[in-house]
């Protein structure tokens, strides 16, 4: 049988790769001028300087907190397989299918089961509220990343003081106006739990899809 595809098409596809990759390195090369002197840790930094990148915002490096055993955790979490668990389909659909490759990591999103509503509804709470409280279980040891609701850190934050549940990491980086900066605030000061926070109303999906992209790059970086 004859193919559609054409002969050059994957040397196309790797031409197009190779010049992302070129765009992107290049990216890095501005934005380490315009930063100059910093004090963040070289790995933080590859956090930071990524988030930058998919903003556009140097504001978020005066913001942003990144607790001191948030890489090595996140990293370990990642290269051992752990899952990601998410607030959004955004998250799930914006990282890199090929990265999650590296180690096997799946991303859950629990709102978007059909049951979630029904859950909601019998508990008298909000869709992500009972979503991440019907999988509670299957938040030890995972990458929590909530980029949108912040009712979803809440919970996350109550279960950590109230029931004992151990996330690897939590990523809180919701975006607005109603909560968003009250839920990260708490979440910093939750001082035994690993996490990464931007302590302003911004943030969001893509920064919670950024900041994980940089933690997957430096679990396989490690690995070299």
């Amino acid at each position: 049988m004859q193919s559609d595809i054409p002969e050059n098409a994957h040397g196309n596809r790797s031409s197009l790769v190779e010049a992302g990759r070129r765009i992107e390195a290049e990216s890095f090369r501005i934005i380490d001028a315009e930063m100059g002197p910093h004090d963040f840790p070289e790995d933080q930094w590859q956090i930071v300087r990524r988030v930058i990148h998919t903003t556009g915002d140097f504001d978020h490096a005066a913001r942003v907190r990144i607790h001191s055993r948030a890489v090595s955790s996140g990293v370990a979490a990642l290269r051992s397989g752990a899952s990601i668990i998410a607030d959004t389909r955004m998250i799930e659909v914006g990282l890199s299918p090929w990265r999650l490759r590296w180690f096997g990591n799946s991303v859950l999103t629990p709102a978007a089961d059909p049951r979630s509503q029904q859950w909601a509804e019998s508990t008298g709470t909000t869709r992500s509220v009972a979503a991440f409280r019907h999988c509670r279980e299957r938040l030890n040891g995972s990458i929590v990343a909530v980029g949108n609701a912040p009712t979803a850190l809440l919970e996350v934050i109550r279960q950590v003081e109230e029931e004992a549940i151990r996330p690897a990491l939590v990523i809180g980086v919701p975006v607005g106006f109603v909560q968003a900066l009250e839920s990260k605030q708490l979440l910093w000061n939750t001082k035994d739990l690993p996490s990464i926070t931007i302590l302003s109303r911004k943030g969001g999906s893509t920064v919670a899809v950024a900041i994980i992209h940089a933690l997957l790059e430096l679990a396989h970086s490690s690995e070299k």
